[in-house]
C-alpha cells in the first residue's frame, strides 16, 4: 500500500506541472488562461466520470473493491496512449517571445522589451525567482491550504461511512465516499468555468483565490455542526470544496505564469509550488488522522479550522494582485541586462 503510494506522489507531482508547461509553451502567455482553464475543465470531468465508475465497481463487486482499482488502471493507460499526440511546445514562445520555429506567432509589443528580445537564450536565476515575495507567498499559501484542507475529506468519509465490526469498510459507505468525489469533482468543473469567464470580464487574481481560500474554515465549521444531522448534509459540504478546489486549482498556474513570465522558469515554479503543496497534505492526512485516533473527529476537524485562517491572512496581506502584469513591473538582473518579469 505505501508503495503504491509512493508511486501515486511521484506520478502526479509531475502531471500537473507538465501539462502547464506544455500549455503555455504551445500557446503562450497570451491563450495561458484560457486554454488553461479548458485542459482542468476537462480534468475535473475525468475525475467525475472516473469516480462514478470506480463507486459502482466497488458496490457491485463488494466485498471485493480492491477491483475498483482496474477503473483506475484503464483509465491511465487510455492517457499514456494519448500523451503521444500532445504537443511539444515552445519555451521560447512560453516565456512571450517570437518564436524562431513559428513566425506566425508574434508576441504583443507591450509585453516583449527589447532587452528581453535581444537575449532570448538568457534565463533567470533561481535565487532571483525563488527569493521573490510573491514566489515565497504562494509557496507557504498553498502549503497551509493543503495542510488544512487534505484530511477533511478523509474526517468525512469516515463520519458518513463508517466500518463494519471487523474494520472493513461498509458496503453503503462506497457511494457515500463516491458520491462525496463526485459533488465535489463537478463543483469544481463549475468553479474552473466561472473563474475562466471572470478572469475574461477583467476579473483579479487575488479576489478569486480568496474565495477558494475562505471556503476552507465554513466547510470545516459545518461538518463540526452537522456531524449528527445526517449524511445528505455531511455529503453538501462538499460543494465548497468544489468551490475552493476549482478556484485553487485555476488559479495556482495563472500566479505562476504571472510571476515568472519572461524569466524561462515556469517549469521549476510549478514544480516547486507543487511539492510545498503536496507536502503540506501529507503532513495533513497524517498528523490529522493521528489528532483523530487520539482525540477525535471534531478536534481534528478544529485543528484544520484553525489551521485554514493561516493562508487566509497570509494571501491577503502578502501577495499584490498580479492579473494584467505579466512582462510589466518586475526587473530581473541576473545576467548583466534589466528584463522584464
Amino acid at each position: 500500500m505505501f508503495t503504491t503510494k509512493i508511486i501515486e506522489g511521484i506520478s502526479s507531482s509531475f502531471i500537473g506541472p507538465c501539462v502547464a508547461a506544455l500549455t503555455l509553451a504551445s500557446f503562450g502567455p497570451d491563450n495561458f488562461d484560457e486554454v488553461m482553464a479548458s485542459n482542468l475543465f476537462w480534468g475535473h470531468i475525468g475525475s467525475v466520470v472516473s469516480a462514478v465508475l470506480a463507486g459502482l465497481a466497488g458496490f457491485i463487486l463488494y466485498p471485493n473493491i480492491k477491483f475498483c482499482f482496474l477503473v483506475i488502471g484503464f483509465s491511465a493507460i487510455l492517457a499514456v496512449g494519448g500523451v503521444r499526440f500532445l504537443p511539444e511546445g515552445d519555451p521560447v514562445v512560453g516565456r512571450g517571445l517570437e518564436s524562431p520555429r513559428n513566425s506566425s506567432v508574434n508576441p504583443t509589443p507591450d509585453y516583449v522589451p527589447m532587452a528581453v528580445k535581444s537575449h532570448q537564450s538568457e534565463v533567470s536565476s533561481y535565487q532571483d525567482v525563488f527569493l521573490d515575495r510573491k514566489t515565497i507567498v504562494v509557496c507557504f499559501t498553498g502549503f497551509f491550504f493543503h495542510f488544512a484542507n487534505a484530511n477533511v475529506l478523509l474526517v468525512l468519509g469516515e463520519l458518513m461511512g463508517g466500518d463494519n465490526d471487523d474494520g472493513s469498510v461498509k458496503r453503503t459507505a462506497i457511494p457515500l465516499i463516491a458520491g462525496a468525489i463526485v459533488l465535489a469533482q463537478c463543483t469544481m468543473s463549475v468553479a474552473t468555468y466561472v473563474g475562466d469567464e471572470l478572469t475574461k470580464v477583467g476579473w483579479g487574481r487575488k479576489p478569486l483565490f480568496m474565495m477558494g481560500l475562505l471556503t476552507l474554515p465554513i466547510r470545516c465549521a459545518l461538518i463540526i455542526l452537522w456531524k449528527d444531522s445526517g449524511e445528505s448534509y455531511l455529503l453538501s459540504t462538499q460543494i465548497l470544496d468544489g468551490i475552493g478546489g476549482g478556484f485553487f486549482g485555476l488559479l495556482h498556474p495563472y500566479l505562476v505564469a504571472d510571476i515568472t513570465f519572461g524569466t524561462g522558469r515556469f517549469n521549476v515554479l510549478m514544480g516547486l509550488t507543487a511539492s510545498c503543496f503536496g507536502l503540506g497534505a501529507t503532513l495533513s492526512n497524517l498528523l490529522g488522522q493521528i489528532a483523530v485516533e487520539e482525540m477525535g473527529h471534531v478536534a481534528s476537524l478544529l485543528g484544520s479550522l484553525v489551521l485554514s485562517l493561516i493562508p487566509i491572512c497570509l494571501f491577503s496581506v502578502g501577495m499584490p494582485e498580479t492579473y494584467g502584469q505579466r512582462g510589466k513591473g518586475n526587473e530581473i538582473r541576473n545576467a548583466g541586462y534589466i528584463g522584464v518579469v
